[in-house]
C-alpha cells in the first residue's frame, strides 16, 4: 500500500489553519478600528435607545470592515487558499474578485449583525434578563461591580455565536465560490 505524501497546499487542515490566521489578523484590525471609533462616539451613544445604539454600532462595524477587508482579501488571495483552479485564482486576484470577496464578506457582516441584534434583543427585550449591552456601550460598564460581569457574559456569548456563524459563512463562500479547488480530473491531468 502506497502512503500518500502530505501536501500543505491541498491539505484541508492547513487551509483551515491559514484561514483562521487570516481571520484573526482581520479581526484584530477590525477590533482596533471599532474600539477606537467606539471610544470617540461613546458619549454620544449614552442616552440613545438600544435600537439607535445598535445602528450606531453597526455603522462603526462597517468602518472596521472597510479597513480590514482589503488586508484580508490580499492575504487570502496570496496565501489563504492554495489549492485553487487556475481560472478561479486569476479571477480572485482581480478587481472583480476583490469586489466579490467584499460582497460576500459584507453579506456575512450583515447576517452576523442580524444574529447580534437578535442576541441583544433576547438579552434586553424578549426575556426578563434586562441586560442592556447597547445603551452607552463601554468596557468600563461591563466590568463594574453592579452586574457588569453579567453584561460581559451576555456580550461575549452573543459575540461568539456571531463570530462562529460569520467565520463559517466566510469559509464556505471562499472555499466553494471564490477559491474553488480544481476538480479531480484537472489535478490528475497536470
Amino acid at each position: 500500500m502506497e502512503k500518500k505524501k502530505f501536501n500543505k497546499d491541498t491539505s484541508i487542515l492547513m487551509e483551515l489553519i491559514r484561514f483562521v490566521i487570516i481571520g484573526v489578523y482581520g479581526t484584530l484590525i477590525d477590533f482596533a478600528i471599532e474600539g477606537w471609533v467606539t471610544s470617540m462616539v461613546n458619549k454620544q451613544t449614552e442616552n440613545m435607545g438600544h435600537l439607535a445604539a445598535f445602528f450606531v454600532m453597526f455603522a462603526i462595524s462597517i468602518v472596521g470592515f472597510l479597513v480590514a477587508t482589503p488586508a484580508t482579501w490580499s492575504l487570502t488571495s496570496i496565501w489563504g487558499f492554495r489549492n485553487v483552479e487556475k481560472e478561479a485564482e486569476a479571477k480572485s486576484r482581480s478587481l472583480k474578485g476583490g469586489l466579490w470577496f467584499t460582497f460576500y464578506a459584507f453579506l456575512g457582516l450583515v447576517i452576523g449583525a442580524i444574529i447580534q441584534f437578535l442576541g441583544y434583543m433576547i438579552c434586553l427585550e424578549w426575556t426578563s434578563w434586562n441586560i442592556n449591552i447597547l445603551g452607552g456601550f463601554s468596557f468600563e460598564k461591563m466590568f463594574n461591580v453592579d452586574g457588569g460581569l453579567r453584561i460581559f457574559f451576555a456580550w461575549f456569548v452573543v459575540l461568539c455565536i456571531r463570530t462562529v456563524f460569520t467565520m463559517t459563512f466566510n469559509y464556505l463562500t471562499r472555499k466553494f465560490i471564490l477559491y474553488k479547488a480544481p476538480k479531480a480530473e484537472e489535478k490528475d491531468g497536470e
